[in-house]
């Protein structure tokens, strides 16, 4: 038997050096840094996406609720039974059409684009954004027939809505072949009482220039009617609300509606205690310009206030008719040519953000979009 030298098996030994520990490092740190270059770049490219999206949705409500409201400029439920009166087309009084260009700065309080992380700055929205203003008679949402009538009331079915929308001095017309109008004293549940004192013969001028019934006379059950509230003044205008619950001082700029009656003798509205409905939140820019010819010419280009645009209007008339909106005999002087209103809405994303993968510029996401209208009682004088 031979005998063995003895021998130490040992396992072989593999593995990388600190070199190629070092190399491999590198390169996956290169490819990490390329998809999180690229996961940014695609997370930028879709909050922007979102951004564009969300300003262009609160856009077109906003040019939404404007061309419900715009289309109806003039209008007048009871002509041409007689010509409401009582306007006042005096220059710095309540005209029955307005348009204020840049009337009073609109300051807001946010972040600051140039440093997102800073302290919030408040400065105006430039430009400067408009108002418009108007009367007409406003529908009140309500559906109702006729379930009973004596001299001095009214008992209807109501079908939807509410009759505690009603207040005095409303005007209800029963939509039968008299078409017969009275003016609300009091509403008692369903019943309607009549003003006495409001009502006259067909061809006065009490209530706002409108023909009312002198009594209710008898009316078939389940006949319509409608119900308006007369010389109502819309106006349109931008205003800083804050709506950020985290942070109060924060403010955004919203478009509002607000509405009011028209004061008795023209006295300008101060709008500081109306009713404010918010139509939409971050819309900075609100542009109103009028024109005559199709969209060839605008009134406004130029014009630094109403007075301005009044004087363009008489100078520019379609067909060199001479026009003077400030003539007392005609009041509704923009019921007397079929011109068009064109409003521009720039609406912003509701936070500055970087405005790429590449770049460190912060700033709002913007849209402008453009509606133009041809109220459909403008080119119908009384």
């Amino acid at each position: 038997m031979t005998l063995q030298s003895f021998r130490r098996f040992r396992p072989l030994q593999h593995g990388f050096s600190l070199i190629e520990m070092l190399v491999a490092v590198m390169f996956i740190g290169i490819l990490t840094a390329g998809m999180l270059r690229i996961y940014s770049a695609n997370l930028a490219s879709f909050q922007r996406v979102n951004d564009m999206i969300g300003s262009q949705r609160r856009g077109r409500w906003a040019l939404a609720s404007l061309q419900d409201d715009v289309s109806l400029v003039g209008y007048f439920a009871f002509v041409p039974f007689n010509q409401p009166t009582g306007y006042s087309v005096a220059s710095g009084t309540q005209e029955p059409f307005m348009i204020l260009p840049a009337p009073t700065p609109v300051l807001t309080t946010g972040p600051d684009p140039a440093n997102p992380g800073g302290a919030l700055i408040t400065g105006p929205l430039t430009p400067n954004p408009d108002e418009m203003q108007f009367v007409g008679d406003l529908p009140l949402p309500i559906m109702a027939t006729v379930a009973g009538t004596t001299p001095a009331a009214l008992t209807v079915n109501v079908l939807s809505g509410s009759l505690a929308d009603v207040q005095p001095g409303d005007i209800v017309a029963i939509l039968d072949a008299a078409f017969e109008q009275v003016q609300v004293a009091s509403v008692s549940g369903n019943v309607i009482g009549v003003s006495a004192a409001g009502m006259a013969m067909a061809g006065s001028t009490q209530a706002g220039g409108y023909a009312l019934a002198p009594v209710l006379t008898f009316h078939p059950p389940d006949t319509p009617i409608a119900i308006f509230r007369p010389n109502v003044v819309t106006r349109y205008a931008i205003q800083a609300r804050a709506w950020d619950p985290s942070n109060p001082a924060i403010t955004v700029p919203c478009l509002v509606r607000q509405q009011a009656l028209y004061p008795p003798g023209g006295t300008l509205i101060n709008w500081a205690g109306a009713a404010t409905d918010v139509i939409a939140e971050n819309i900075e820019g609100f542009t109103v310009d009028l024109s005559f010819d199709g969209g060839i010419n605008w009134l406004r280009q130029g014009a630094a206030d109403w007075n301005a645009i009044v004087a363009n209007i008489s100078s520019k008339s379609p067909g060199g008719k001479p026009v003077n909106p400030r003539d007392p005999s005609n009041p509704l002087w923009f019921r007397t040519f079929p011109f068009l209103i064109r409003m521009d809405i720039v609406s912003r994303s509701a936070a500055p953000r970087a405005q790429g993968a590449t770049t460190a510029q912060v700033d709002y996401v913007r849209r402008t979009q453009t509606l133009m209208v041809s109220p459909r009682n403008f080119g119908l004088p009384l």
